[in-house]
């Protein structure tokens, strides 16, 4: 079976495209130079399915995978030309492990493992974004859209007494972005809401997030949020599909100079 590419450009990223610089000959261009960064932890929840052959294998089920915590990081430079787009730079990790006692017989990119097989797992997923946007408005409420693209790099392993089995894929994936960010005047509290995603034949990738945070009068804050990640794909390398969601709560340290 030929493998599927989100490498190729699609209609509606020239259309985001051709959009993007019509708005930014309108939007407003106060905003002056600046840099926003932040880490923290983001406790993940997993669920949802993994197939390399032929067994559909829940990732809960069967492989007793629950929940972890994991880093996350961004960077996003801003600066008052308008034409040019802004920058922001994600990171995040997503890697679990567990075991489990196998209630049934699955199979695993040509690898059997039976009813009762005390069984380890390892899924390692590292993924970045690179996102160019446009600040619409930036006043006490701002607007930002954009697009980007996201870099995927996934190792799935699996071991028992029978035998090791793993799969890799990796994915780069165009993605149109959004955000909204509301200022509480004099209080340095902020709320805010964020989206990426892109759908591409059977491929779906949605990832959104709410936001309140805080930041000092000299730059430093604090941000709490939920994040959902929906992931959708089928036939990238060695996986047949994953059809994973990813959440929980996050809390990161943020400065703005």
């Amino acid at each position: 079976m030929e493998k599927r590419s989100w490498r190729h450009e699609s209609a509606s990223i020239a259309l985001a495209t051709g959009l993007m610089l019509l708005l930014s000959q309108n939007a407003i261009a106060d905003t002056m130079f600046g840099v926003y960064a932040g880490a923290g932890t983001w406790q993940q929840n997993f669920s949802g399915d993994i197939r390399s052959g032929v067994s559909d294998i829940d990732v809960e089920d069967d492989l007793g995978i629950k929940d972890d915590m994991n880093n996350v990081f961004y960077l996003a430079l801003e600066h008052p030309l308008p034409v040019l787009p802004n920058l922001k730079l994600n990171y995040v990790d997503l890697s679990i492990n567990a075991d489990s006692v196998l209630s049934r017989t699955i199979e695993f990119n040509d690898v059997i493992f039976s009813t009762g097989s005390a069984l380890s797992s390892d899924v390692e997923i590292k993924q970045g974004d690179a996102i160019a946007y446009y600040e619409l408005f930036d006043n006490y409420v701002a607007f930002d859209v954009g697009i980007g693209a996201r870099y995927m790099d996934g190792k799935i392993g699996l071991a028992a007494d029978s035998g090791i089995s793993s799969a890799e894929f990796t994915v780069v994936v165009p993605l149109l972005y959004g955000r909204a960010r509301a200022d509480l005047p004099l209080t340095g509290f902020w709320m805010a809401a964020e989206i990426m995603g892109m759908g591409y034949s059977d491929n779906n990738l949605i990832d959104a997030t709410a936001q309140l945070g805080w930041e000092s009068s000299v730059g430093f804050g604090a941000e709490f949020g939920y994040r959902l990640l929906s992931l959708d794909i089928d036939d990238f390398d060695d996986v047949d599909k994953a059809a994973l969601d990813i959440s929980g709560p996050y809390l990161a340290l943020n400065y703005h100079f």
